[in-house]
């Protein structure tokens, strides 16, 4: 027979490591806080670096940060056939 100690509940659930710059991270959990309490995705808050979130959105938050790395992020290959002389 088991401790008495031993029949805590424990819940686990599937998660995924999330490892990113701190910019990156804070654009993540501001994909989280617009979702409703039951949607939210965020496991728990690990680090400066680290979240673990649902192993069910890893898409969905890929997609997403994709989507905001091609809105935000620009390179100079953009900028051929620019007229750059500012004389």
């Amino acid at each position: 027979m088991p401790p008495k100690s031993a029949t805590n509940s424990v819940t686990s659930s599937s998660g995924y490591l999330l490892t990113c710059d701190p910019p990156m991270k804070q654009f993540i959990m501001h994909l989280n806080d617009k979702k409703s309490a039951d949607k939210k995705f965020i496991l728990e808050d690990l680090d400066a670096t680290h979240l673990l979130i649902k192993g069910e959105v890893r898409d969905e938050i890929t997609r997403k940060v994709d989507e905001w790395m091609d809105e935000n992020v620009f390179s100079n290959i953009e900028r051929v056939g620019e007229n750059l002389d500012t004389s």
